[in-house]
Parts: C-alpha cells; structure tokens; sequence
C-alpha cells in the first residue's frame, strides 16, 4: 500500500505537554505539526460538524472515529494546497489523533506511522494541575471544569491508551513528561533528527 504522508505521533494523557511540546517542533525546519484538538475547537460551532463536536468536548467524551479521521485528513489536504506541507520532504507530527483503534486503522489508509513518542505521565494530579493552568491560560471550556478534566483521564485509559498497543512495540519511545518542558523537548529531539536526517536523505547519525 503506498501511503501519502509519513508521520510520528505525540500520544498521551491530556495535560501531558503535547500541543507544548509539537508547538515547539513545528518551529524545526522540515516537520508539519497538526494538532487535531485544535482544528476541531476550530470548527464553526453553528455548523452541523461544529454542533456535533462541541456536543462531545463539552463533556470530554471523544467525537466519533470517522469524523475525527475526516476532519484530520481534510486539514492535511489542505495545507498541502496551500503550500503549508510539503508530504514529500516534510515530517508529520500528529496530536490528538489517533484517539482510537478504530482511528489508527482508518487513518492507516493514507498515514503510515513511523514513530510513536508516548509522553508518560503518572502523577494524575499533576496532569490535573496543569490542564486547570491551561484553562486559565487559553480559555478552554474543556480544561476548566474538574469533572470533565477527569472524565476525559477516564476516556483516555479506556479509549487511547489501547492505541499503544495497536503499533509494532519497536516503533514507540517513551518519553517522561514529568521533567521540565526544556528536558522533555531534549529527549524527543534525539529521536527526531535521526527521522529528519532520513528524510533529507542525510546519515541517520549525522547532526
């Protein structure tokens, strides 16, 4: 199967660092980033798509897998048009998505997954700690509301997490979210200029 886009995927709890830590990437010349949550927040909440994802995020429940899937692709497609992403010679960095085992298949179609940076973070109450942050910060409806913030921790073990074990093991690197946005941003940097290098048709090695 030929795939049109090559990506590595930032997977893990929200609250995690990852819009964070893909923010940063998109600064790297060379790497697409694409951060679903933000693209559906992004949806003209008076149309029909809109009316249905606020439906969902309102109550931190994830939109249905084949929305989420067409959304994303429709995005790629694009930013491919205008000029945005460069498939050929750019790195896809995908966030948020895929969400579930359903999404990783249906996104297999037209994605193929080389890398997965699952971002591990452990203290619960941290990664609550944080998302209220983010709510004061950004606005965002969905991080203020401390029952919904673990409503969607819930959601995340039940429905994401399984997406882990859907990938060749040997394709996942855990990174530890708990250290300092600089220290974690190092650790995924390492394994992110040898998938560059590749790219550019560079030694995987090669600064």
């Amino acid at each position: 199967m030929t795939h049109e886009y090559q990506a590595l995927l930032l997977i893990g709890l929200p609250g995690s660092g990852k819009s964070t830590q893909g923010k940063i990437l998109d600064a790297l010349p060379g790497i697409h980033y694409c951060e679903a949550g933000a693209s559906l927040r992004a949806v003209d909440p008076d149309s029909d798509s809109g009316r249905v994802i606020h439906q969902y995020l309102s109550c931190g429940e994830l939109i249905p897998d084949d929305l989420a899937v067409w959304l994303c692709l429709h995005d790629l497609e694009a930013h491919v048009t205008t000029g945005a992403y460069h498939p050929a010679t750019d790195l896809l960095v995908l966030d948020g998505i895929p969400r579930t085992v359903r999404q990783a298949a249906l996104l297999d179609e037209q994605v193929a997954v080389i890398k997965i940076l699952h971002l591990v973070c452990d203290d619960v109450e941290q990664v609550v700690q944080r998302l209220h942050q983010r709510a004061a910060q950004q606005g965002r409806a969905d991080d203020a509301d401390e029952r919904v913030i673990r409503h969607r921790l819930e959601v995340y073990q039940r429905n994401t997490a399984p997406v882990l074990e859907y990938y060749p093991a040997e394709r996942i690197a855990k990174i530890d979210a708990l250290r300092s946005p600089a220290e974690v941003f190092d650790q995924i940097l390492h394994l992110v200029i040898p998938l560059l290098n590749r790219r550019r048709g560079m030694p995987a090695d090669n600064p």
